[in-house]
């Protein structure tokens, strides 16, 4: 079966026919806000403070419309008729509403010609009160809608650019589904004519709650040949010209951007509406323009249960800084004082991780609500390679062997999605994958470096309705995962990516489909074990029985290397990875060992959230050295060390 049909693309990837930039006869461009924006990234100086250059607060009783232009019809009458992407609304200025302090954007269900929908679009190209920039930092508060069907939008195009779609870019600062609005996506599109068009970006996903739940400051930060985007005061992507396949395709220096606010219903990304929902708006706080950036936070909101994690306070501006951390109640918080703390959340609970910092532009605090996913146990053994499975192989596109109790899956690298297909009745409501209350997981032994990075998708179909060649019915959801390291046995933990098609109901899924390394032409080797699903009910096997618990620590992998220490020194360095006895990785283990050859010296180290503990030694060496390391114990609180079957204790 081609299963090309069948795989989940990003939503940007969706916008292919996406809207070209309309080519109106217009007034010259601002000149005088294009002035003060032009600043190069040499200028953004410490001693600099950001300034509000533009703003519309909505703070009157209707649109000021010397600053956002209406755009009304399907499109067909700028030349793109659905506006570029098959979308079923007609764009009305009745549709648009400012009151208490609010820009409200509302879709109805209510015919226009041949259409059954109606919505809001307005942008800023060429209105004398508002008009278009280059660089600075660009951001809108607002709340997005939810429900089936709905593609809400705040973005950025060129202004009378002299190419066309997407030669001269395209920005989107935020993109959102409504049946996936736990999801805030920010892209920029680029390269050649459609279809031949290219897009970067990424995602940043809200758990237990959906961004829809609340106001979110949702944000941009141009510098030359650098874009980076926020959510609220946590900076989640950043891309620069050299992340391009090819460099010359970033053009957005070349031009002034307009904002657009809009709310699309259906289209190649929205989906098929769910008329229940409507009338449904999008509520916009303010839109605000500055000159540059400010400070945020560069870390994780969302971690596993006993991660340790570093945040960095980033874009600062200003001078003399001190800073001021705090961490969720139960985790332990190193590097007070600094721009960078480390965090360790064994035994917290879910709650703000903040940093107040004061220099010569003020104070500012910077806070994410941390969501830590809960410590459950292993409810569903989906497939452990020994004779426990819930799942039933329906095709594969690689080589699948399962001799010797794992998976050794080597990509087709013929095959762009590569396919594990499979079904079963494991999972009879899907529900409290979406909010991260369960997780599939996936034990991954690797020691090739070139699989570090690599994706593996999770995601969840309705055979009944869903078929090779109409994407996207039937496909409920897909969860992600990234290989983290090559020191051996490591358990990944899928998180949600995307919420496909809201009418594939959660009780609806019998299907599970694998994806290794989607959207690539590689054969690599992958040993997969342990597939399962992580949850607070009874634990059972693929058959229904009771699950096997671990009860004793292995050592899966040693190795050991060089780091310099500077003028042609060098330090001994060793890494020991623990597994239990059901291939887990087993963290917060004391791991003793000696090092031997050019140096002599035995240390402990604690194991870290994959298992891995790390060890260098104390003193450094020059010329030619020798590194081997021996574990010689290993202490649990609850595991008994099986040193009879790790494997290479000594390296």
């Amino acid at each position: 079966m081609n299963y090309n049909s069948n795989v989940s693309l990003p939503g940007a990837q969706r916008r292919d026919k996406a809207e070209r930039p309309t080519r109106k006869t217009a007034p010259g461009l601002w000149a005088a806000l294009a002035g003060v924006l032009a600043f190069s990234a040499a200028s953004v100086q410490a001693q600099q403070c950001q300034s509000l250059v533009w703003s519309d607060e909505f703070s009157g009783s209707e649109l000021d419309t010397s600053a956002w232009d209406i755009q009304e019809g399907d499109g067909c009458q700028y030349g793109i008729c659905g506006w570029g992407n098959d979308e079923l609304q007609s764009y009305s200025a009745n549709n648009l509403e400012v009151s208490n302090g609010t820009l409200k954007i509302t879709a109805r269900k209510e015919r226009v010609k041949a259409l059954n929908y109606t919505s809001g679009r307005i942008r800023t190209a060429n209105m004398p009160a508002s008009g278009q920039w280059t660089n600075g930092r660009f951001e809108a508060r607002l709340k997005l809608p939810e429900g089936q069907g709905l593609w809400p939008a705040f973005w950025m195009l060129p202004t009378d650019p002299d190419v066309g779609w997407p030669m001269s870019g395209e920005i989107d600062i935020l993109e959102s589904t409504g049946q996936a609005s736990m999801l805030a996506h920010g892209t920029i599109h680029y390269g050649e004519a459609w279809p031949d068009n290219s897009f970067s970006g990424a995602h940043i996903l809200s758990q237990p709650q959906k961004w829809s739940d609340n106001f979110h400051t949702y944000a941009i930060e141009w510098t030359p040949y650098e874009m980076r985007w926020y959510v609220d005061d946590i900076l989640y992507s950043t891309i620069t010209s050299s992340d391009l396949e090819d460099s010359a395709w970033w053009t957005f220096e070349n031009y002034q951007y307009h904002f657009l606010l809009n709310v699309a219903v259906g289209g190649t990304w929205g989906g098929t509406p769910d008329d229940s929902i409507f009338p449904v708006s999008m509520e916009v706080d303010y839109v605000r323009v500055y000159d540059l950036g400010q400070p945020a936070i560069d870390g994780p909101h969302i971690v596993a249960p006993n991660e340790l994690a570093t945040y960095d306070l980033v874009g600062e501006i200003g001078s003399d800084s001190s800073y001021t951390w705090s961490a969720p109640t139960g985790a332990t918080l190193t590097g007070q004082g600094t721009a960078s703390a480390q965090v360790d959340y064994t035994g917290a609970t879910s709650g703000d991780l903040s940093v107040t910092v004061s220099n010569s532009c003020g104070t500012k605090t910077l806070n994410i609500p941390v969501f830590i996913e809960p410590d459950h146990g292993v409810e569903t053994v989906l497939d452990d390679f020994d004779g426990n499975s819930a799942l039933t192989y329906t095709s594969y596109t690689g080589t699948f062997d399962t001799t010797g109790g794992v998976l050794t899956y080597t990509r087709d690298g013929a095959s762009q999605w590569d396919v594990i297909a499979t079904t079963t009745s494991a999972l009879p409501d899907v529900a409290p994958f979406l909010t991260g209350d369960k997780a599939f997981v996936m034990d991954i032994n690797n020691t090739d470096p070139n699989l570090v990075g690599k994706q593996i998708l999770v995601q969840l179909e309705n055979t009944a309705t869903a078929t090779p060649d109409n994407y996207p019915t039937g496909r409920h959801s897909k969860y992600e995962a990234f290989i983290e390291h090559a020191n051996g046995v490591q358990t990944l933990r899928f998180r949600l990516s995307d919420r496909i098609d809201g009418e594939t109901a959660n009780t609806d899924v019998d299907s599970i489909i694998f994806l290794i390394d989607p959207d690539a032409f590689t054969s690599d080797t992958y040993v997969i074990d342990n597939i399962a699903i992580l949850g607070a009910g009874d634990s059972t096997g693929g058959d229904g029985g009771g699950d096997e618990l671990a009860s004793s620590v292995v050592v899966s992998n040693v190795s050991t290397g060089t780091e310099s220490a500077g003028k042609g020194q060098k330090y001994g360095t060793a890494s020991v990875t623990l597994a239990d006895d059901l291939g887990n990785p087993v963290s917060g283990a004391t791991v003793t060992g000696a090092f031997s050859g050019t140096w002599s010296e035995t240390q402990s180290a604690t194991t870290d959230a994959n298992g891995v503990a790390s060890f260098t030694t104390s003193t450094s060496s020059n010329g030619g050295v020798t590194v081997n390391f021996c574990v010689s114990d290993v202490t649990d609180t609850s595991l008994t060390f099986d040193s009879a079957n790790s494997t290479g204790i000594c390296q």
